[in-house]
């Protein structure tokens, strides 16, 4: 049986150094924190980058320290760690094949994979209710930065008080992710994750405060015009009413919610002048067989498929970095100075695709079309084997982390945001989300440990009288 030793944690513990969960927040922190600390202070863009190195040695820390006999969080580590090793593997021999870089290698894998070292991190503390509660404090605090900071921004870079490096109000508003190109979208993304989290979870908290949050999430939608973030979620509803279609009970409760919603949604499209924006996708013309849509989304597949020299590209793709994932398409360039001395290699395909967006009105209109987007940029780096191993990560975390309809819907709208941009290579948003299935994981694991000594307790009662 795998067991993390107690001693270690001891000594730890008395040398007075941080303890496990402490280093989870810190962790958190090196992501969600690190841009809008190096815009303020205009620190090294390096620090951006802290992360990488930070969350894998708290993962190894973690493991060493932490003491635990639990089966079932000794079989969740054991299960991620195998999920870890062979998206490692396909990377390396992606990469191999390929003639890339070992540090494309790497840097490909931490994007995949941080998300889920971070949550097998978390998961493997055998937290107290107070160590969940300052988790849970944070996470609240940190969510009402994040969307204070992009409400605040919005008009201050409208009106010229604020340099945005070129970006205007709409696309500069990040919120903690400012600035960068997408900031809006991720820290847009967060908040709604976040949102969905509270208005399910934190029942503590009054209804008309709960759902205020939720209608401050939504204003954030329409204020950082990140529509596609909403279609991700109205699509993940659809698909969580599908996958509980044998649950009579919750399939009826879906369906009425999201006639509700539904109804609401449309009439303030018709009615609201704040909404209209929504009807940009809603032309018909853009979606037959010959349509502009298709055309410019499947730019980066057929590109990708130009370049296949061989059977074996199936297998591994292209090379880690060499197509249209985060890393091909604008990491590398941003970071050239950097990875470029430690042997980093590229492929034009993917400042070909950045060229076709930034040419073609349909993509820069909107990232809905955009060609640059997760799922092709995995496959296309990686392959098919590379493909696989992500999702049997995916899948871990699904079974094991998603525990009610609000963690289940946002873990399928990642699977949507994997179709139109690159938000699962974003690791302040999927951090944040690993944050919040952690969270919840350990919030259970407690209960469940409660009940059953009340329940022993109850029990030697009865035997006694």
């Amino acid at each position: 049986m795998m067991y993390w030793h107690l001693p270690i944690n001891q000594k730890l513990k008395k040398k007075g150094l941080i303890d496990n969960t402490s280093l989870i927040i810190f962790a958190f922190s090196t992501v969600f924190y690190s841009r809008i600390f190096c815009s303020i202070t205009n620190a090294p863009s390096i620090l951006n980058l802290a992360h990488f190195a930070v969350v894998p040695f708290v993962l190894v820390v973690v493991l060493l320290t932490s003491p635990t006999k639990d089966r079932k969080q000794i079989a969740i580590a054991y299960s991620f760690l195998i999920g870890l090793f062979i998206l490692l593997v396909v990377a390396l021999a992606s990469a191999l094949w390929n003639h890339a870089g070992l540090i494309n290698a790497i840097v490909t894998f931490m994007m995949l994979g941080e998300p889920f070292m971070f949550l097998l991190a978390i998961s493997c503390i055998p937290m107290s209710a107070k160590s969940i509660t300052r988790m849970k404090k944070w996470l609240i605090w940190s969510a009402v930065i994040n969307f204070l900071l992009a409400a605040i921004q919005k008009p201050l870079i409208d009106s010229g008080q604020l340099y945005a490096e070129g970006l205007n109000g709409t696309d500069g508003c990040g919120g903690v992710f400012f600035v960068s190109g997408a900031g809006n979208y991720v820290s847009a993304s967060v908040s709604v994750a976040l949102t969905l989290y509270f208005f399910s979870n934190e029942k503590t908290f009054p209804l008309w405060m709960r759902i205020t949050v939720i209608l401050a999430a939504f204003w954030q939608i329409l204020f950082s015009d990140s529509k596609q973030l909403l279609l991700a979620y109205l699509i993940g509803w659809g698909l969580l009413i599908l996958l509980n279609f044998k649950d009579i009970n919750k399939t009826i409760k879906l369906l009425i919610a999201t006639i509700i919603v539904g109804y609401g949604f449309l009439w303030c499209v018709q009615n609201l002048e704040a909404f209209a924006a929504f009807t940009s996708w809603a032309r018909p013309e853009l979606y037959g067989p010959d349509g502009e849509a298709w055309y410019a989304k499947f730019y980066s597949v057929r590109s990708i498929l130009s370049h296949y020299q061989s059977s074996l590209n199936w297998l591994f793709g292209l090379g880690p970095g060499h197509t249209v994932s985060r890393l091909g398409a604008w990491f590398l360039k941003d970071y050239w100075s950097i990875l470029g001395s430690l042997g980093a290699t590229t492929r034009p395909i993917g400042q070909e695709a950045m060229e076709f967006v930034n040419s073609f009105w349909l993509c820069y209109s909107s990232s809905l079309f955009s060609p640059i987007f997760g799922w092709a940029g995995i496959w296309g780096d990686i392959g098919i084997l590379g493909l696989g191993a992500y999702l049997f990560l995916c899948y871990l975390t699904w079974q094991q982390f998603g525990l009610d309809n609000s963690l289940k819907v946002s873990l399928l709208a990642v699977f949507v945001l994997g179709f139109i941009f690159t938000q699962m290579e974003e690791p302040g948003f999927m951090l944040s989300l690993a944050y919040v299935l952690g969270l919840s994981w350990q919030k259970q694991r407690l209960r469940k440990q409660t009940e059953q000594a009340t329940r022993l307790v109850q029990r030697q009662w009865i035997e006694l009288l």
